[in-house]
């Protein structure tokens, strides 16, 4: 399908941002003495994802070089704005994991050449607070602008409060598994079990709308939902062993992390595969 790019770069978009606002959360609430530590290295993954997300947007273009045309929407184009503040995201993340990076490593001898300026910035007050803050909000944005883009007049099975409801829940499970492989597992673990608890239960009245307005498109979609809600429940089940074993496996919380990027992937497939025009 042609919108491959776009499915992978919108749940990636969404994986890196659940990410991001989970993390931020905990450093702005946390007196764990590590949470620096823990906050930097999951903003630094989240990194990776968003750059991974860019490569396979760029896919999509067919013209790269006028994606520059971007920052002539901002405030306008619900598009240019989720461009905008990706991008806007991505450069705070960044500037948060170099900054901390000579903070929690002092005596490091590599990027000898910014070090000083690092240290400079660094003694402003409350500045990581602030990069925090401003990443927990353009996170929120950032997938609020996705939900602008796809909620369309001319697409009535685009056009329903269940799109917004898909793509926040999206961000949920997945920056929630993310977080819990990375450590970070109360709020990963909340997260989590909110956003797929709320994707199983509005499963069948979606599925009932989506049928009332294409019968034949959402019938198509069957096998697609049905490995969704299979990798969800397996994955909560697995879960839930965990927290009643107390452990904290890491590979299985890889493996699972796997699983829900999969059954997310199965549902935004499945979305796109929705669309029709209608007059």
């Amino acid at each position: 399908m042609q919108e491959l790019p776009l499915v992978f770069f919108t749940v990636i978009g969404q994986l890196s941002a659940g990410m991001i606002l989970l993390s931020g959360l905990f450093y702005l609430v946390s007196r764990s003495p590590t949470k620096l530590a823990i906050t930097r290295r999951i903003y630094a993954v989240s990194l990776i994802f968003m750059m991974i997300g860019m490569g396979v947007a760029s896919l999509h273009l067919g013209q790269p070089l006028r994606a520059l045309n971007v920052i002539f929407g901002i405030g306008r184009s619900p598009m240019s704005n989720e461009i905008f503040t990706f991008c806007l995201s991505f450069g705070i993340a960044f500037a948060f994991v170099i900054l901390n990076h000579f903070v929690l490593y002092p005596d490091s001898t590599k990027l000898k050449i910014i070090k000083p300026l690092c240290q400079k910035i660094n003694r402003i007050p409350g500045l990581n607070y602030l990069l925090a803050t401003m990443l927990v909000i353009l996170s929120q944005l950032f997938v609020w602008s996705i939900v602008q883009t796809y909620m369309l007049p001319t697409i009535k099975t685009w056009n329903t409060h269940y799109t917004a409801i898909q793509m926040y829940t999206a961000m949920l499970v997945l920056g929630g598994i993310a977080v819990t492989w990375l450590g970070l597992y109360r709020i990963g673990y909340c997260a989590f079990f909110i956003g797929s608890s709320v994707i199983l239960l509005v499963k069948r009245p979606y599925l009932e709308l989506m049928t009332s307005i294409a019968p034949e498109l959402a019938n198509n979609q069957h096998d697609l939902n049905v490995i969704q809600c299979r990798l969800l429940i397996g994955a909560m089940v697995l879960l839930l062993l965990t927290i009643l074993c107390r452990r904290h496996p890491k590979i299985l919380y890889l493996l699972v992390f796997i699983g829900v990027f999969v059954a997310e992937i199965c549902e935004r497939i499945t979305f796109y595969n929705l669309w029709m025009i209608t007059i």
